[in-house]
């Protein structure tokens, strides 16, 4: 006899309000412009940091909170929006301000106000002339930020490779060298792009993470 089952069927899932976990609210008059369709949006932004100039310190950080809420729309039924704030690392970044970053609090005196770092490559994208040049040089921030529990959010090519391989080869020069300094940093591989990022990251231990751009992935030497 067939067996028939009594489950329904799910064809698709709703979320209501998801969390925004890269987002480019910009600065000055364009900040608003983006709250207006982020608001509605979402409940919570992790707000990348490579403005200019760049929020590199705790100080700026707290600043740049402080315009995001000043630029929020005037009317919105969504009052409980909530950006989360980044430090953009550097050569000069200084372990003592990771530290500092990790003891902030929300007004609800829980959740963190600072709860990442952005590593962009020097040179690799918009804004991104400060950031590092050699990973190593992060070393003793990033064994403060594996100590506090901050999160490494990672802009991962390499800038000395053709554009098709600069994920891969930093994978191979620098994540995987990273990872196994590193055992208990959270780290999160933005926008990948590639099967072998993909790969990689379900390889490795679950406090490795990634986001994937779908829009990336058309894109090949066939179709720009």
């Amino acid at each position: 006899m067939e067996e028939t089952s009594n489950k329904a069927t799910i064809d698709s899932i709703t979320i209501r309000r998801p969390d925004d976990f890269h987002h480019h609210c910009r600065d000055g008059l364009a900040t608003a412009s983006v709250l207006k369709h982020a608001v509605p949006r979402f409940t919570r932004c992790l707000m990348m940091p490579n403005i200019k100039p760049p929020v590199t310190t705790v100080e700026m950080a707290l600043e740049y909170k402080q315009r995001i809420l000043a630029s929020m729309p005037a009317t919105t039924t969504h009052n409980t929006f909530q950006p989360l704030m980044t430090l953009y690392l550097t050569d000069r970044t200084n372990p003592e301000e990771i530290r500092k970053a990790a003891t902030l609090k929300n007004d609800d005196g829980i959740t963190p106000t600072i709860i990442a770092c952005k590593y962009y490559p020097a040179g690799a994208t918009t804004n991104s002339d400060l950031g590092v040049s050699d990973f190593k040089n992060l070393y003793p921030v990033l064994e403060a930020m594996q100590d506090t529990g901050m999160v490494l959010c990672i802009h991962s090519e390499v800038t000395h490779a053709d554009i098709f391989e600069r994920e891969p080869i930093f994978i191979e020069e620098i994540m995987k060298p990273l990872v196994a300094d590193f055992p208990n940093l959270k780290i999160t591989m933005e926008h990948i792009s590639t099967k072998e990022a993909v790969d990689y990251v379900l390889s490795t231990p679950a406090n490795i993470k990634a986001s994937i751009t779908p829009q990336h992935l058309m894109y090949n030497r066939n179709r720009t």
